[in-house]
């Protein structure tokens, strides 16, 4: 007998998907790797994590990222059109959402740790900088080799390391200095591996960056070695997060060598910018 099908049946399967391509597409899911990551932050740092100072990291993201994608929709149409079509549609809401949020984010810091509010204006001027042509004739930052790479990945480490630090007492240098590099390896290896997700449409619109210049292989191999050097940090780490720490270089070999071939956007999103919180849900199961 055939199995018959009923037009309100759906697949559990598929409603998560478009649940997750919303979360994607609107930023919400980034505001919360930056929540769990300042969260993780706190922790490789051996300090106890603050809930608003995360709040604050989530807000900065959705925000940035937010304008980040507004200023990204003509590449956007050939890498990820469904996110495309989703922001062109509401892109007044888009900016007024994302001015708000680091609104927000500032009046939030001011009240509970004026000394960040350097910090976190760090983003914004950067994103200025890093996604919009100021000058004609200037390449963009996002637009020159590497330096696009570098520049997210500082800023992400400098959010995630020096503000929980801020709000916490100063845990010393070194440590500082160990969780800052950490972070900025870890962001620097998300930011190619989205760069080798968006390949196709970089080459079409002339962007060099380091997939498009180097190629699949050899851009992998470049990531292990990065990500390789993360543990020469390990020996100098607490004794109560090593094993933590561990886990997350040994998670970063796993997903950099998953995505050698075909990258699937949904996937990437949720085993590269959720490792944070999977990271979190992990500390919480083993305390």
């Amino acid at each position: 007998m055939e199995e018959s099908y009923h037009p309100l049946s759906f697949s559990f399967g598929e409603f998560i998907s478009r649940i997750f391509s919303f979360l994607a597409a609107s930023s919400l899911f980034i505001g919360g790797t930056g929540f769990f990551k300042t969260y993780v932050g706190y922790i490789l740092l051996g300090e106890e994590p603050i809930m608003l100072t995360c709040m604050i990291v989530f807000l900065i993201a959705f925000s940035v990222y937010s304008l980040d994608k507004i200023a990204d929709l003509d590449k956007d149409i050939i890498n990820m059109p469904s996110r495309s079509s989703f922001i062109s549609g509401r892109k007044k809401l888009v900016i007024l959402s994302s001015l708000g949020a680091y609104a927000l984010a500032l009046l939030l810091a001011i009240f509970s740790t004026p000394a960040a509010v350097p910090i976190i204006l760090v983003p914004l001027i950067a994103n200025a900088f890093y996604g919009t042509r100021l000058l004609s004739g200037v390449p963009r930052l996002k637009d020159i080799p590497v330096m696009k790479n570098v520049v997210v990945a500082s800023t992400w480490a400098l959010i995630t390391a020096l503000i929980p630090a801020l709000t916490t007492g100063p845990p010393g240098a070194l440590a500082i200095a160990m969780v800052f590099y950490f972070m900025f390896v870890k962001t620097f290896i998300d930011t190619v591996l989205y760069d080798m997700r968006d390949v196709k449409g970089d080459r079409l619109n002339g962007v060099r960056t380091i997939p498009v210049m180097l190629g699949e292989r050899k851009t992998t191999a470049l990531l292990l070695i990065a990500n390789s050097t993360l543990l020469s940090l390990l020996p100098f780490t607490c004794k109560d997060v090593r094993l933590f720490t561990t886990v997350l270089v040994v998670y970063g070999f796993g997903y950099i060598i998953y995505f050698m071939g075909k990258i699937d956007p949904l996937v990437l999103d949720f085993l590269v910018e959720g490792e944070w919180m999977l990271a979190t849900l992990l500390l919480i199961l083993i305390s």
